[in-house]
């Protein structure tokens, strides 16, 4: 199908049911913006004691002698990691990151650098509230350059990467929803509000994405929305994915309606999922809600899709490829195509 023949199509489902659907991350537009323009509420929050930072190590980087004084201290107290004096590219966001991490990974040495540095003492070095500020932002920043830098992965990562990161920075704010400080309310209530927006725009979308990927299929979403969108509301936002899906398929039915079906053609279907990427907990959570039955025959392709157990979950994992075989495409075949099209739009941007 072509891109924009499928792009129709969810506009029409969007239309029929504006709550089902949104096409707009398919077109590969949405998915990055967010993440960078929360990056921004935090910088500028932070960007008087960033340039105190910057400040510090422009001063200490304008003497060779200063940058071995620093090193050196370093050594004397024994501070782990390779973690030095970085300078950041103004054009990049995530380099501020690695410069505050990298300044907060050996803050020992700035404290004490006084001590072998005399003029350091004249020089406006980060307090202890300088230092603990640091340390939140780089916390925050943190799980934003994990999500930007997956999407400018090659190839794409897949719909559920974006997934696990987007629930990431979502965990990450709501564990400061409440707070009193107010420089963490400064740029926390943004961002929030930035999310809610995200998710309300893309998120159903994403997640019909991440089920047709077979490692994860709707165990994913039942999984992790809860902890995106709270117990109380998760379900309503499950539903909602579900419904989406199914109403997708049915669309692909009245247009080219399936063969009728046989049993598994010889298809593995995997059953022992890998440990990868911290999922530890998810395993688990496909452990107790994963049934078997014997009437998945007079069940429709995406249902007994659904139902049957996940694929093995390995970082080499070809989707695409997967939906490709002939026994995949000969036992859903309907599903299949659906699957193709879905996976053959990006929903991310490099």
């Amino acid at each position: 199908m072509e891109i924009n023949s499928l792009v129709n199509r969810l506009s029409h489902l969007c239309i029929k049911n504006p709550h089902i659907l949104n096409v707009h991350p398919f077109l590969g537009q949405c998915i990055p913006h967010p993440f960078t323009s929360m990056a921004n509420d935090v910088l500028s929050a932070g960007r008087d004691i960033i340039q105190k930072i910057r400040d510090n190590i422009t001063f200490i980087m304008a003497s060779e002698w200063r940058v071995d004084m620093f090193f050196d201290l370093k050594v004397q107290l024994q501070v782990p990691g390779d973690a030095g004096l970085l300078f950041e590219k103004p054009s990049q966001w995530s380099t501020t990151y690695e410069m505050l991490q990298s300044a907060w990974d050996t803050k020992e040495v700035f404290s004490c650098l006084d001590t072998l540095i005399p003029e350091y003492r004249e020089a406006d070095a980060p307090t202890m509230e300088d230092w603990n500020r640091v340390e939140i932002i780089c916390n925050h920043l943190k799980s934003l350059v994990d999500a930007t830098n997956s999407l400018a992965s090659s190839p794409p990562c897949p719909a559920a990467t974006l997934l696990l990161n987007a629930m990431c920075v979502r965990l990450q704010i709501a564990q400061f929803a409440d707070s009193g400080d107010q420089f963490v309310r400064s740029f926390i209530d943004p961002m929030q509000g930035k999310m809610e927006e995200y998710w309300k725009q893309c998120g159903v979308a994403l997640a019909i994405a991440v089920v047709m990927d077979p490692r994860y299929k709707m165990k994913l979403v039942e999984f992790s929305f809860p902890k995106i969108f709270g117990d109380e509301s998760s379900s309503v936002y499950v539903k909602m994915v579900d419904d989406g899906v199914h109403e997708l398929f049915a669309e692909y039915l009245s247009i080219s309606p399936p063969p009728p079906s046989t049993s598994n053609y010889g298809c593995s279907q995997g059953g022992n999922v890998s440990e990868h990427h911290g999922l530890a907990d998810f395993d688990v959570f496909i452990m107790d809600t994963t049934t078997t039955t014997s009437q998945q025959r007079f069940k429709s392709e995406l249902d007994r899709y659904l139902d049957e157990w996940l694929e093995d979950r390995s970082s080499d994992f070809d989707v695409v490829g997967w939906w490709n075989r002939d026994c995949v495409r000969v036992r859903y075949p309907t599903l299949s195509k659906m699957a193709l099209d879905i996976l053959s739009i990006p929903v991310s941007t490099a």
